[in-house]
């Protein structure tokens, strides 16, 4: 009998636990999902308290927080203070929907970038498209306090601009950051500005919130200000993504053309350094269309990290920069499809706004360092997900759409969804309690969530399983040999196995599938109801997944005459008529 063929498709799941599937836009994957979900929030709203600022579309800078205080910039809905309560809930201590000053008159309320100084208690707020800043002072919010001042709009001669703002650096900054993601950031008493035109070539800018003093690291020609040793630098980035590192104080910018990064060293001290790393220079581009920062061990290892290049993402050391030289790529992660990766089309998010495990605010998951979660952007990889940096993909859907889930685990429901961002921190309120708040822009963002510590809703639930079924012959014939197309296809970390069960009696007995074999696999049961189970074990860090792109996963099963099943026949021969 000829083999019948039937794909494992999502209306033949029978029962799934800890994992989805999708097909859409030509992929057919299937991953595990995480341990949040739209359900199993303590808090999930964006009315009442929660209204206002809640359009959180900037990366890594879109939030803020400072003890139980979160400040956000939404794009579209101004700018807010809440204060995280004992319960998790929040309530909303300020909120200004047209909170951007411009020239000397109008306002804006489309923002992405917020930066505050926790040692001063003062922050500013800007954003990429339009030319204008706000500065504000939280003092009187802390310990309990319900006093905010929005300081009045500038009054020098161009009050739009940040810096140079009187003219006394020469330069003039007046936006921050590139298209949705965040150009500023602050280090100790310092705001740093990255502008999204080309106006700071080779020179990174901050501005003291004690005083206003402005200053300017480096100059036009790549030599002031900078690390000695360090090489020349030879390329005018611009529009720039930047990123603090709190436990090395050191402050990235990430520019999207023609350089890639610096690094100001000491960056909340008197004293700043510069330091220019050339990854054009290791011929793999020298473009930072992606934007993340992830250091894996920031106190051991704190030159070995995952940035942003162009179309891919790098596993670099800038050690030899402190010395001229180019960075060392130990990784080259392309997203762009290639290695059977996905293309999301987009400015990939990834990393970490905060690089600590330890201490409050926090995001990445103090169990798990090197766990590395990616973001959505323009509509795609939708559901989030991470990066496998042992296997150098990136696990993800493109969209949330024809998706098949585990919406019971833990009253999770299904996952949440997002246009942009679906960043997460850990913060505690009043008395210590801690809770991770999730924002977002569009679909399931516009709103806060907020889920207790414990339940990690990042982490993946690594033990996944799918039963598909029931698949019958003509006739109820019995079922004796069946072969599972594309299994060998799944990707399995270390220390995680995949392991693929058929059974021909409806799943009251279940044998073993080799996945890895070519031969179909004969039943030593008579049964005449097929049922397929794939079953993983993974970690909340890493887990089996099919990113889909290999085709669909399919069933190829039929009978056998009687002496086919015979292993006392060893050699099987087809009659046929010779003339």
């Amino acid at each position: 009998m000829a083999f019948k063929t039937e794909n494992l498709e999502r209306g033949d799941i029978i029962s799934i636990v800890g994992a989805a599937q999708n097909d859409y836009l030509g992929q057919t994957g299937v991953l595990p999902v995480t341990k949040g979900g739209y359900s199993n929030t303590v808090v999930n709203s964006g009315s009442g308290e929660y209204d206002g600022g809640d359009r959180v579309i900037g990366w890594p800078n879109g939030l803020e927080v400072d003890g139980d205080l979160l400040f956000t910039v939404g794009w579209g809905d101004g700018f807010a203070v809440r204060r995280l309560n004992n319960d998790g809930s929040m309530t909303r201590l300020f909120y200004d929907n047209t909170f951007l000053y411009r020239d000397s008159s109008s306002t804006y309320n489309h923002m992405q970038s917020v930066a505050i100084s926790t040692t001063q208690q003062k922050g500013v707020v800007m954003t990429y498209n339009v030319d204008g800043y706000t500065t504000f002072d939280y003092s009187g919010l802390v310990n309990g306090g319900t006093t905010f001042v929005k300081d009045a709009r500038p009054t020098h001669s161009n009050p739009q601009r940040f810096i140079g703002g009187a003219g006394s650096s020469g330069l003039n900054i007046s936006s921050a950051g590139l298209y949705y993601t965040s150009g500023l950031v602050a280090a100790g008493d310092w705001i740093y500005v990255g502008e999204y035109d080309a106006r700071h070539y080779r020179r990174c800018l901050r501005r003291s919130m004690v005083d206003g003093t402005e200053q300017v690291l480096g100059s036009s020609d790549g030599t002031a200000d900078k690390l000695s040793g360090s090489a020349t630098v030879d390329r005018n980035g611009y529009r720039f993504t930047l990123f603090y590192d709190e436990i090395n104080d050191r402050v990235f910018y990430f520019s999207y053309y023609n350089s890639n990064f610096q690094v100001v060293l000491d960056a909340s001290t008197s004293t700043p350094e510069l330091l220019w790393c050339d990854v054009g220079d290791t011929g793999y581009g020298d473009d930072g269309y992606e934007q993340g920062l992830h250091i894996n061990d920031p106190v051991n290892a704190p030159n070995r990290m995952y940035i942003g290049g162009g179309n891919r993402i790098l596993d670099l050391d800038i050690t030899p920069c402190l010395t001229g030289s180019a960075p060392t790529i130990h990784n080259d992660i392309l997203i762009n499809g290639s290695n059977n990766n996905i293309n999301f089309d987009c400015l990939f998010r990834f990393g970490s706004k905060y690089q600590k495990t330890s201490g409050l605010p926090m995001d990445k998951d103090p169990g798990y360092s090197t766990y590395i979660r990616t973001y959505a952007d323009r509509d795609k990889n939708m559901n989030l997900g991470w990066l496998d940096q042992e296997n150098n993909k990136t696990p993800g859907f493109i969209r949330y759409n024809d998706t098949t889930e585990d919406t019971t685990t833990g009253g999770r429901g299904r996952s949440c969804r997002y246009s942009y961002g679906g960043h997460h921190v850990l913060m505690a309120s009043a008395n210590g309690t801690k809770y991770w708040v999730q924002t977002g822009y569009s679909h399931d963002g516009h709103r806060f969530k907020t889920y207790a510590e414990s339940t990690y809703p990042k982490r993946l639930i690594g033990n996944w399983e799918i039963v598909y079924g029931t698949y019958t012959l003509t006739n109820s014939a019995a079922v004796d040999e069946v072969f599972v197309a594309n299994v060998d296809k799944f990707t399995v970390p270390s220390n995680c196995t995949l392991t693929v069960y058929v059974s021909n009696d409806n799943g009251s007995s279940w044998e073993t599938y080799d996945r890895t074999t070519t031969n179909a696999h004969q039943f030593s049961t008579t049964g005449t109801q097929l049922r397929v189970k794939l079953s993983a074990s993974g970690q909340p860090d890493k887990s089996p997944y099919y990113m889909g792109f290999d085709g669909p996963l399919s069933v190829h099963y039929k009978s056998l005459h009687d002496a086919a099943k015979d292993a006392n026949i060893k050699y099987k021969v087809t009659r046929k008529r010779l003339r």
